[in-house]
């Protein structure tokens, strides 16, 4: 009987194949633990970020939905700039934050101790180094690792969950913020850049001549 050894072995070669790769999937699979020492990891190390943002707030009370898009900077300590193409600009630098709008003509100050008191969602970047110390964090989809929801341990916390999508890497390309009187904040971030060396003077601004101005 004439015995093809290569018809044989090349099962075989493809089943052990096979079984190496489904051990090394499962063996990368993060634990939930794994997935935000990523995240902290990254964001401990980060210097300066920009990135393209799309916005969509989903208003319960009103049933109305409305979209934003604009760009985001960071700089650590503490420094942020979020502009909206429709003239609406947030500004954090240090433990104050301004909320401008041109069509309004108005500016609203505000101090702060943390950033969770100010109710901003983007916001949560400056301090998504030390998730662990303000979150209790769960993993709904173990298959999922970079799908995390953020349970607030603060009962006074501005949000109700906050839900986080990050890539490999441990950075934060989606978030989902649910406050208690049930609005929605979804947004998306992209054309995103770390350690460029952002400019501080990107982190001030000028009030326009005629603008109100209230200090809360």
């Amino acid at each position: 009987m004439t015995y093809n050894i290569t018809k044989t072995l090349i099962p075989v070669f493809l089943a052990l194949l096979f079984l190496e790769l489904f051990t090394v999937s499962i063996s990368h699979a993060l634990t939930v633990d794994e997935a935000v020492l990523a995240v902290e990891k990254h964001y401990q190390n980060l210097l300066d970020l920009t990135a393209k943002v799309s916005q969509k707030n989903m208003l319960k009370v009103v049933d109305r939905t409305q979209k934003y898009e604009g760009t985001l900077r960071i700089k650590k300590p503490g420094k942020l700039r979020l502009e909206y193409t429709n003239g609406q600009l947030i500004l954090i630098n240090g433990e104050e934050a301004l909320f401008y709008s041109k069509k309004s003509e108005q500016v609203i100050k505000k101090t702060f101790t943390d950033f969770a008191q100010m109710n901003i969602p983007v916001a949560f970047l400056l301090g998504a180094a030390h998730i662990r110390d303000d979150f209790d964090v769960r993993q709904p989809d173990s298959k999922t690792p970079g799908f995390l929801e953020l349970l607030p341990k603060k009962p006074n916390a501005a949000m109700k969950k906050l839900i986080i999508r990050t890539d490999e890497a441990g950075c934060i390309t989606r978030m989902s913020i649910y406050d208690k009187t049930g609005n929605t904040t979804e947004i998306t971030f992209s054309d995103i850049k770390e350690g460029t060396g952002s400019n501080d003077q990107l982190f001030l601004f000028k009030i326009p001549k005629g603008t109100v101005i209230i200090e809360q």
